[in-house]
């Protein structure tokens, strides 16, 4: 495996682990407030509703990153440099 691509794989790896946690981390949570006060089901159920927001703000941001990146892209090929 050459050493060039390891930023790559570590940067994928980060992610994920991103992703995960910002779905794991709210739902832990509401279960644990669950158990606190006795509140079943509904600290998952907002917990896992905030993990999937959070998650989708995420996916949302990077899409946007790599649309403006492929974007700037495609204008240097073209010699167009305005973005």
């Amino acid at each position: 495996m050459p050493i060039r691509n390891l930023a790559t794989y570590g940067e994928y790896i980060a992610l994920g682990t991103h992703i995960a946690a910002s779905m794991i981390i709210p739902v832990v949570i509401g279960i644990y407030v669950d158990k606190k006060w006795n509140l079943s089901p509904w600290g998952v159920i907002i917990g896992a509703l905030l993990g999937f927001g959070s998650m989708i703000s995420i996916v949302v941001k990077l899409a946007a990153k790599t649309g403006k990146s492929q974007y700037k892209d495609r204008n240097k090929q073209s010699g167009n440099g305005k973005i």
